[in-house]
């Protein structure tokens, strides 16, 4: 009952956070050449490598948010399309630190046993593997809800854009 919790977790954070806008700032267009994809832009060839591999998901809807259908952990076709189309999935450089993600691991699991859901928390640099089944839109109403939680907790208080704290 274990998914590839890296993988996921990875894979719904970038997801979580489509509406961010460019990645990586503005370097880079006319300089190199290259320039970087969009967060939306990325997101919809991720959702287009997904269907490549035999996941069924539409295209971003709006500011570029992608709507992942319940995950079976045992889906090794899934988890098989996730590992195939991961390199897709945008480099924010303003991503959390891996202590970060573990802090909202811990975070989304007390808030997701709070929803009723038996979820342990997860161990240091393996992710979170998330218990809801196929289906189930009140598991996945719950995991945004504490994913989003979590993240402003983790990254918009104490953990975000720095500076004072030590005069409260």
């Amino acid at each position: 009952m274990r998914v590839s919790a890296y993988a996921l977790g990875a894979v719904t954070a970038g997801l979580l956070l489509t509406g961010c806008g460019v990645l990586g700032g503005d370097g880079g267009e006319e300089a190199g050449g290259t320039r970087e994809p969009t967060m939306e832009e990325a997101m919809v060839d991720f959702a287009a490598c997904m269907r490549e591999n035999g996941i069924d998901m539409p295209d971003p809807e709006g500011e570029g948010m992608i709507s992942l259908p319940a995950v079976d952990p045992d889906d090794e076709e899934y988890l098989a399309a996730l590992e195939a189309c991961e390199d897709i999935l945008p480099v924010d450089e303003n991503a959390p630190s891996e202590e970060e993600l573990f802090q909202e691991g811990l975070l989304m699991a007390e808030c997701m046993r709070a929803e009723g859901f038996d979820m342990p928390d997860p161990e240091r640099g393996q992710g979170i593997a998330i218990p809801i089944e196929p289906g189930d839109d009140e598991g996945m109403e719950a995991m945004m809800r504490c994913s989003e939680q979590a993240q402003e907790e983790v990254r918009g208080g104490a953990g975000g854009q720095g500076g004072e704290d030590g005069d409260s």
